[in-house]
């Protein structure tokens, strides 16, 4: 019998070693794969990317020599450029605050990666992600992983049916706790290295605001900070340093706590407001919709004018309100919610369930 051969997304992290590692012995073929996404600014002085030299190659190949499987550096720096970069850059000037995470998801991780997982004779692609992936009516669906506090099916939404046909999640049924010590027990020197955050852009420092600014050109304007009757508060230099929902930083006093209320890309002006209510919706609309499966509903594909009750989130680790969601034309659709959701921040994502199953969802318009 013929070996399935699985591609594992090998950030040099313990989560995606371990997953390299139970695929193995539950006697898979494997083969790891580490993205190189963000190569050197043009301009910039730094020198040429040289995958010797980089940490998280280094790890998830000396992880790969332990265990005996192949490993391929994949750079793919202009997918993530088109698919990642210039979003961001657009969703900033335009007023939105992005969501990274998911547009990588979505296009570069199970995009782009998958393609260079099938090319290389995989037929499945594994990442670390706490997230499962079960058949539902002959079609495989994500769910949320077993453990709630690190679970990341939020940010996976955006996967398509036909992507999730093909990925593996082996830590979907385990906790945090249990994957480090398994990668100490065989011998991992990344088994006690602290989690990463937005990896991807750790190279350029903690303001990844700055490169995409050095990449692509000035994204917003400097403008004022205004009350909502007009009166100007102060000035800053740019918005796209703020969000909707934000109180800490504005700089500006109002003699009780004050909020972002909104953003005019127009002029550059941010609105704050001392009503806290003011910052929250129970009506959201959504854009660039993704639905997975089939309607709960009707039991038959999602189509325009359809509605169905659920549980909605628009923010990662929100805890689930209860919500209705009418599908409109154009990839759009509009969810009612049972409860005032704060801070409901355009550019961010609205993501849908039914229990811990992933109905799909889309981008906050």
């Amino acid at each position: 019998m013929i070996k399935k051969r699985v591609a594992v997304g090998m950030s040099g992290g313990v989560d995606s070693s371990v997953a390299a590692l139970v695929l193995l012995e539950q006697g898979y073929d494997v083969f790891g794969v580490t993205l190189r996404v963000l190569p050197p600014l043009a301009n910039s002085g730094a020198t040429p990317y040289d995958p010797e030299k980089d940490e998280s190659v280094l790890r998830a190949r000396a992880v790969a020599k332990r265990l005996g499987i192949e490993h391929f550096v994949a750079v793919c720096d202009d997918a993530f450029t088109e698919r990642v970069l210039k979003r961001c850059h657009d969703d900033f000037a335009q007023a939105r605050t992005p969501n990274p995470c998911c547009y990588c998801n979505r296009f570069v991780k199970f995009g782009w990666m998958m393609d260079f997982a099938l090319e290389h004779g995989a037929d499945f692609l594994s990442t670390g992600h706490y997230v499962n992936v079960k058949e539902v009516g002959g079609v495989r669906r994500l769910f949320r992983g077993k453990d709630l506090a690190k679970d990341q099916s939020y940010f996976l939404f955006g996967v398509p049916d036909e992507a999730l046909a093909r990925v593996m999640t082996p830590l979907g049924g385990m906790e945090k706790p249990d994957v480090r010590a398994l990668a100490s027990k065989h011998d991992f020197e990344n088994a006690s290295a602290s989690d990463s955050q937005d990896i991807c852009f750790d190279i350029y420092g903690n303001d990844y605001t700055e490169f995409l600014e050095g990449r692509f050109g000035a994204m917003t304007r400097p403008g004022n900070f205004v009350t909502e009757d007009g009166k100007i508060l102060r000035s800053h230099e740019g918005y796209h340093r703020y969000t909707v929902g934000q109180r800490k930083g504005l700089g500006v006093a109002l003699g009780v706590p004050a909020f972002i209320r909104s953003v005019d890309p127009a002029t550059g002006d941010i609105v704050v407001t001392a009503d806290k209510s003011a910052v929250s919706a129970t009506e959201v609309r959504i854009e660039n919709c993704v639905w997975h499966g089939v309607n709960p509903a009707t039991g038959s594909a999602y189509t325009a004018g359809d509605t169905f009750e659920c549980e909605g989130m628009v923010r990662y680790r929100q805890r689930p309100t209860r919500c209705m969601v009418k599908i409109l034309e154009g990839g759009c659709a509009l969810a009612s919610f049972e409860q005032s959701q704060f801070a409901v921040t355009p550019g961010q994502c609205a993501v849908f369930y039914d229990g811990d199953m992933v109905l799909g969802g889309g981008w906050i318009r």
